[in-house]
């Protein structure tokens, strides 16, 4: 379990989901508990959201354009620098040592090539087409362009991807080594093959209809989405008078070591990162301090979500906090779910106001189908990411 030795704020956050290109309007839907409609808007608009021109869009991947799109709207929402890189290498370069980049996609460059490599003129490929496929796609693209000359870390942890992203980011952050970090990560709608062969590994849903948590469900329902979460130390934040939107309190990240795919039935890592967390909890903010909102992974699948429940009211007992489960809402956007869940977590925290607890609820988890009102707006809350091939972790969230 890490804990922050410095304090570390979260300051903008920018979101792509369906048919919302806000963090309000993706709260609401996840207020309403209900599932965003639309699609994401074409791959020129996000080029103008990016605020690229013609020579820099053309040499970049959808996934690579969604991540520029949200980094663009929470950098301008932080109120950073005006200045920006050209992507191809002219003119002069801004470049800050101390700001650092972590990012990922777990589908958007095997999409890419697979695009590329079916194309009419397969073997005429772009001198830009490798920049495209490779595991840094985002990165590359997000460090050049904001002149994020910090470390930086490209990382696909499947599922867990968006929360490993945002757990890196925040210790980086913790321990003195950045003063800020871009946090952003990007997925793309899966191609026909790449369906078939998740419906073959068993994850993919039967129908749209039975969503996470429900007595239905049958599996994930992928999704397109990006998100960025600009984290600051407690210095930076005040040497620029920004005002943050919540606290990034510490977390855990740790693996099953058990299986390529399939969760422990038992979800032992996931209890030990949850009871750590209620300690870190207390000491951080109190004796009396709890964790008063937990964002469940809760994808879809029967298993993870049966395991995932049945781990948290082990650890949380009779003081069960305010569950949501953001897949409902936005689909399973890989990569990007975990950002997108932290986003809506900063934003409640902000606000002060919890969604609605989650309708039709599978009856065999035993959980309230209409829980008491909250005592409070939430003060703290909880992240939980789950990845296949055993990734687990946890984010702390606390109001700023």
């Amino acid at each position: 379990m890490s804990s922050s030795s410095s304090r570390v704020f979260l300051t903008a956050c920018g979101v792509l989901s369906g048919g919302e290109d806000s963090v309000e309007g993706v709260f609401k839907a996840l207020a309403e508990d209900r599932a965003v409609s639309g699609e994401i808007v074409d791959s020129a608009t996000l080029a103008d959201y990016a605020a690229l021109d013609a020579g820099d869009a053309v040499i970049l991947e959808r996934h690579q354009l969604l991540a520029l799109a949200v980094v663009e709207r929470a950098w301008k929402s932080a109120g950073l620098s005006s200045e920006r890189n050209r992507l191809r290498g002219e003119a002069d370069k801004h470049r800050m040592a101390g700001f650092g980049c972590v990012s990922g996609s777990s589908m958007g460059g095997l999409v890419a090539m697979e695009r590329e490599m079916g194309a009419e003129n397969f073997g005429k490929f772009s001198p830009y087409s490798i920049s495209r496929w490779r595991g840094n796609a985002i990165g590359a693209a997000a460090t050049a362009r904001y002149g994020l000359g910090g470390m930086d870390f490209s990382l696909n942890a499947a599922s867990a991807t968006g929360a490993q992203i945002l757990f890196l980011a925040g210790s980086m952050v913790a321990s003195g080594m950045l003063e800020a970090v871009v946090a952003v990560a990007a997925d793309v709608a899966i191609s026909p093959s790449l369906r078939s062969a998740m419906k073959r590994g068993g994850s993919l849903t039967r129908s749209s209809a039975g969503g996470p948590l429900s007595a239905d469900r049958s599996g994930m329902l992928p999704a397109e989405g990006a998100a960025c979460v600009i984290l600051e130390s407690a210095k930076h934040v005040l040497s620029r008078g920004a005002k943050p939107l919540a606290e990034w309190l510490g977390g855990g990240c740790a693996n099953e070591a058990r299986h390529l795919m399939a969760p422990d039935p038992e979800a032992r890592v996931l209890e030990d990162l949850l009871a750590a967390a209620k300690k870190q909890t207390r000491l951080l903010r109190g004796d009396a301090s709890l964790i008063d909102w937990i964002s469940l992974h809760a994808t879809g699948t029967p298993r993870f979500d049966a395991a995932e429940i049945a781990c948290v009211r082990r650890v949380f007992g009779d003081q069960l906090p305010w569950i949501s489960a953001v897949k409902r809402t936005t689909g399973h956007a890989l990569a990007a779910s975990g950002l997108l869940e932290a986003s809506l977590l900063a934003e409640g925290l902000r606000t002060g106001k919890l969604p609605t607890w989650p309708k039709n609820i599978d009856p065999l988890f035993g959980l309230p189908e209409n829980p008491p009102a909250p005592e409070r707006k939430p003060s703290v809350a909880l992240q939980i990411g789950q990845g296949m091939g055993g990734t687990v972790v946890v984010n702390l969230l606390g109001s700023a």
